[in-house]
């Protein structure tokens, strides 16, 4: 027979190593799942940062846009009575003179060719104001004779009937349009802010000519009377 105290340990240690015998490990399927689940949640969590971040950019994008478009009709509206003034002077849009050739280079021209035109042209002058623009502004005659080649000056008188100062600037057109290549102003108050005090009155000169080629150009024939319009706009401070 054992010794008892050979059997007490051997009794004793059975229970022991049973308790502390280590867990089975988790199935390798259990571990495949568990990793995809990590994965999908990682892209799924990467992917709606980078919906977010995109949706910033096209905010910022849509944000820029919208700003450069204000910017854009802000600089036109500054800009649009030159920008005006010089289509009309290019295309002649409207019957407004075309500025191809310097008043003292036609002069000299007709002056070398010998151009004597008999033909006399009766030049009507017209006058009118924008809507919100209390200003009177007539003309100070309301036609003169000239012949193609001669000079010619008009005067035109505008007055401030309002209690405040007002600032306007004016356009011009010449009809019928088709006498407008021929109509050359050598000096003119189009385009130019004119400000004037409550009350006050100014004459703006018109200074012109009539092209001498006028005469002989077919499709002159028939025109007799020419008619310059000026229209004053207020200026928005």
């Amino acid at each position: 027979m054992p010794p008892l105290p050979r059997l007490l340990h051997r009794h004793l240690a059975l229970p022991l190593a049973r308790r502390h015998s280590p867990r089975h490990p988790w199935p390798p399927a259990a571990d495949a799942f568990l990793s995809r689940g990590l994965a999908s949640s990682s892209s799924s969590s990467a992917a709606a940062a980078a919906a977010a971040a995109g949706r910033e950019k096209s905010s910022r994008r849509t944000l820029g846009y919208l700003l450069g478009v204000a910017a854009a009709m802000v600089g036109a509206s500054y800009a649009a009575v030159p920008l005006y003034r010089r289509f009309c002077q290019a295309t002649g849009y409207g019957g407004t003179v075309q500025r191809r050739e310097s008043v003292e280079e036609k002069i000299s021209r007709h002056t070398r060719e010998g151009t004597t035109p008999q033909r006399e042209i009766i030049i009507q002058f017209n006058a009118d104001v924008a809507d919100g623009m209390p200003w009177k502004f007539i003309p100070t005659q309301r036609e003169v004779k000239v012949k193609p080649g001669e000079s010619a000056l008009a005067f035109y008188t505008a007055e401030n009937r309002s209690s405040a100062p007002i600032t306007g600037v004016s356009t011009y057109n010449v009809a019928p349009m088709k006498a407008a290549i021929y109509f050359n102003k050598i000096q003119c108050f189009c385009f130019e802010e004119q400000t004037l005090l409550p009350g006050e009155q100014i004459d703006m000169p018109v200074f012109f000519y009539i092209d001498p080629e006028f005469e002989t150009d077919p499709k002159m024939d028939g025109v007799n009377n020419i008619v310059l319009s000026y229209t004053f706009f207020k200026v928005k401070e």
